[in-house]
């Protein structure tokens, strides 16, 4: 597979949420993945052909807030099209961190598009479900004054990588973290009030 063609393997997911506290939900994904590797981690290949692992230490998590409400809805609906048909086709390269990045787009008052993308060799879909779920539990723990748990640490190809270890190889396909919890099919982060999201999976660009 060449380098090309492995940038463009993104997963990406898009969903609708309703009355969002936006720097609170931007704290509840950092508390899931500041204790993970997941946003230190780049990727290159060796001489072997096997992925391997290097941390960023400096590389962290960065949610994009953008407000779109001067907007015509049906102008948004467009350019919202256009922006992740654009980013998809952009990829991401394996050689730098974050491996992922997120937008959360303010389309009315109340009505909000999360945007969150990764490549497809730092973890699969269902680690993404995962960490999905956890960023809404870490949610709802912040918006109650409380503190979020620690996250459990998401699969990387090859395992999880902690802190101070040194890189590896990778293994040759993203492993899995276990069996995906109940309802994580539509997981997301709501104002206690407000309805659960549509969480819409965009599958990679390429296969």
């Amino acid at each position: 597979m060449s380098a090309i063609s492995e940038e463009l393997r993104t997963e990406q997911f898009v969903m609708s949420l309703r009355g969002v506290v936006p720097y609170v939900y931007e704290q509840a994904w950092q508390s899931v993945l500041d204790g993970t590797p997941l946003p230190r981690t780049a990727l290159h290949r060796g001489p072997d052909g096997l992925l391997r692992r290097t941390l960023r230490p400096e590389a962290r998590f960065r949610l994009q807030i953008v407000d779109w409400r001067a907007t015509r809805a049906e102008v948004q609906d467009t350019r919202l099209a256009e922006r992740l048909a654009g980013e998809s086709a952009a990829g991401l390269p394996l050689d730098r961190a974050p491996l992922m990045c997120a937008t959360l787009i303010r389309r009315s008052d109340r009505d909000w598009t999360f945007a969150w993308r990764y490549a497809r060799a730092l973890m699969d879909r269902r680690a993404g479900l995962r960490i999905l779920e956890e960023a809404a539990e870490a949610y709802a723990v912040l918006l109650r004054g409380g503190i979020p748990r620690g996250a459990a640490v998401a699969a990387l190809p090859g395992g999880a990588l902690p802190g101070g270890a040194q890189p590896g190889p990778a293994s040759a396909g993203p492993v899995p973290p276990g069996p995906a919890s109940p309802g994580a099919t539509s997981p997301g982060p709501v104002a206690p009030s407000g309805p659960l999201p549509r969480v819409r999976p965009r599958g990679p660009v390429a296969r």
